[in-house]
């Protein structure tokens, strides 16, 4: 298989994606309060339907933290993300047209791709919150879309940390890898490509 294109996740396949877990000094029950919100809040904010100002309003009553202080720890965690480490060398290689398909709010977008100034490193950026929509293969549809390319489904590869949505793309006639951990992915990069 000759892969054209590399379709990326990125929670969990090329960066840790707990880093809204860390807790500001001040308030150690951070973490319970963002699942709380989180179980309420996420589903819709993935896909638009809430944006941040909401979402950090309803952290800001459950935590007792001033709405600017929620913003900012969120930015915090957002700028400092742990990435894995040969999933990350290989997107920074750009060997082939690459983007990222991720299911994320516009924390994402606002936060994130700024700090690490994604769109130098991917050529097309799609999130879910932006195209209202969660489905993993019709965001991987739209960036090939974005890309321009019109080769074959099965030469552009999605690498997700979710086997469900690597099975959901190869099923629509894409290849793909599930990525379990960066060791492993290490391991299988030689024959990766073949």
């Amino acid at each position: 298989m000759t892969v054209q294109v590399l379709l990326w996740d990125f929670g969990d396949t090329l960066a840790d994606e707990r880093w809204m877990f860390r807790a500001p000094r001040a308030m150690p029950s951070w973490p319970d309060a963002w699942v709380k919100v989180m179980s309420t809040h996420a589903d819709r904010w993935n896909v638009g339907d809430v944006g941040m100002d909401e979402v950090f309003a309803q952290l800001a009553t459950r935590t007792g933290m001033a709405f600017s202080d929620v913003e900012a720890h969120a930015r915090y965690c957002c700028q400092n993300l742990s990435f894995h480490e040969s999933a990350w060398k290989l997107a920074r290689e750009r060997g082939v047209p690459q983007a990222i398909v991720t299911v994320n709010p516009d924390l994402f977008a606002e936060f994130v791709v700024p700090a690490y100034d994604l769109s130098s490193t991917f050529d097309t950026i799609v999130m879910s919150y932006a195209e209202m929509t969660a489905d993993k293969s019709a965001l991987c549809g739209i960036a090939l879309d974005r890309l321009g390319f019109r080769g074959d489904l099965s030469e552009a590869m999605l690498i997700d940390n979710r086997a469900d949505l690597v099975q959901g793309w190869t099923d629509a006639g894409g290849s793909g890898y599930w990525f379990q951990s960066d060791e492993l992915f290490k391991r299988d990069l030689g024959h990766l490509f073949d």
